[in-house]
């Protein structure tokens, strides 16, 4: 930037909502609360709002960078309900995912990222949720079993309350 030269002010907003559209106002004085005698000294700006669930698969298309998983993330989820990745390779892994984690509130991105039990990084989505349905799959396994000796254990006792069996301790 040259001395005394001025670029535009620009307000973009980059809306995730899947589940509704965009329904607050697209200019500055819609959003604030500017009392009425400041508000002919208050520029009201024009919000350029891109509400990325609601992109055409063109426009998604169009994203050369890791954004368009992020995009196609959030059109998936308001098109289908679910969200199938598609193979491509992340550049920047950590930051997506962390985003994806943010605006998502699902923190199971950012930890498919942050495991370190000897693992090899993630390089696509098809890789962080093959990690997060083997954790949740580890997981169930584990609440079996655990419920498998709780229910094991109650029927020991119903038996031997019964008679059936005899106390091994005895």
């Amino acid at each position: 930037q040259k001395t005394g030269e001025r670029y535009p002010v620009i307000t973009l907003v980059l809306y995730f909502g899947y589940e509704k559209r965009w329904s607050q106002g697209k200019r500055l004085l819609e959003r604030l609360k500017v009392p009425e005698k400041f508000r002919p000294y208050v520029n009201d700006y024009k919000i350029n709002v891109f509400e990325i669930a609601y992109l055409s698969r063109e426009q998604v298309e169009l994203f050369k960078s890791d954004f368009r998983v992020v995009a196609d993330y959030f059109v998936q989820k308001r098109e289908k309900g679910d969200y199938i990745p598609e193979a491509q390779e992340l550049k920047h892994v950590q930051e997506t995912l962390q985003l994806l984690s943010v605006m998502t509130g699902d923190e199971r991105f950012e930890e498919a990222y942050n495991e370190k039990n000897g693992k090899r990084r993630v390089k696509n989505m098809c890789e962080v949720l093959d990690r997060i349905e083997d954790r949740g799959l580890q997981r169930g396994r584990q609440e079996g079993l655990q419920e498998g000796e709780n229910i094991l254990a109650l029927l020991m006792q119903k038996l031997l309350e019964a008679g059936r069996i005899e106390d091994v301790k005895k």
